[in-house]
């Protein structure tokens, strides 16, 4: 595969943080672990936004699960043990598309959370 100039490896957060989400079980669970050795950041979701959109080379093997976001999903909380925000991944084709923090309040967080402070849970 020819990388494309915006393509870069996941950081280090975030592989730990999708390694963490990917730690429970579910259906299609090994696969999406099997292609993050592989996985590529594409783009950020905005200039501070630690969203960010994935992608697998097609010659990694898919999984078994629907478009959309996996059924685990991050509860993040603070320091202080209050909820701030939710991490979701979304898989399109069966592979790794897209790690999302959605947050709640009025301060946008420009950094992924350490992975400590995410709770998963899934549906």
């Amino acid at each position: 595969m020819t990388d494309h100039p915006a393509t870069r490896p996941l950081s280090s957060l975030e592989r730990r943080t999708l390694a963490h989400l990917l730690a429970s079980e579910f259906p299609g669970v090994q696969e999406l672990r099997n292609q993050l050795p592989e996985t590529r950041v594409t783009g950020r979701w905005g200039a501070e936004s630690p969203s960010v959109d994935l992608e697998v080379p097609a010659d990694i093997p898919a999984a078994q699960i629907e478009d959309g976001i996996i059924p685990a999903t991050g509860t993040v909380t603070d320091d202080s043990g209050q909820l701030f925000g939710e991490l979701l991944v979304w898989v399109s084709g069966g592979r790794l598309s897209a790690l999302e923090f959605s947050w709640y309040g009025d301060t946008a967080p420009t950094e992924l959370p350490d992975p400590d402070l995410v709770t998963v849970t899934v549906q």
